[in-house]
C-alpha cells in the first residue's frame, strides 16, 4: 500500500470521527483532530492534511446548501427552503442565505452539483435568449 493511499484512508477515518449523529461535521471535533495531528506530527502531515481537507469539503458539500435571495433574509423564507430541500433529499441540511440584489423576486439555491433557480431574473434571461 502506498503512502498516499494510507493518508487517504486515514483522512476518511478522521472525517468519520468528526461527524455528529446526523452526519454533519462538528467544528470542535475538527479542531481536536487538527490539534492532535499538530502535536503528534506524523510523517507526511502536509499530505494528510490536504486529503483531510478535501474529504471535509466534499462531505460538507452533500448537506450544506447556499441560497441567494433577492430580498432581506426572513426566517419564514429560510424555513420554507430548508423544508423543501430536506423533503427532496431525505436528510437534514444546513442552509446559508446570501442577499443578492441582482436576483429579482426569487432565489437561486446550490446543493451538491445542483442549482435550483426560480427568479424573475432567470425568466427574463430565458425570454431574452428566445429573441436571439
Amino acid at each position: 500500500m502506498t503512502f498516499s493511499s494510507k493518508h487517504k484512508r486515514l483522512a476518511k477515518s478522521l472525517l468519520h470521527l468528526s461527524l455528529n449523529e446526523e452526519g454533519h461535521i462538528v467544528e470542535s471535533k475538527i479542531e481536536e483532530i487538527l490539534s492532535s495531528l499538530r502535536s503528534s506530527n506524523p510523517t507526511g502531515l502536509k499530505s494528510l492534511l490536504r486529503y483531510f481537507y478535501t474529504e471535509v469539503r466534499r462531505h460538507e458539500y452533500t448537506y450544506h446548501a447556499v441560497a441567494e435571495i433577492g430580498c432581506k433574509d426572513d426566517p419564514s423564507i429560510t424555513n420554507s427552503i430548508v423544508k423543501r430541500l430536506e423533503s427532496n433529499i431525505g436528510k437534514n441540511i444546513k442552509l446559508t442565505v446570501i442577499e443578492n440584489p441582482q436576483i429579482i423576486s426569487g432565489c437561486r439555491i446550490r446543493l451538491k452539483d445542483d442549482v435550483y433557480e426560480d427568479s424573475l431574473q432567470s425568466r427574463l434571461q430565458k425570454l431574452e435568449k428566445s429573441f436571439h
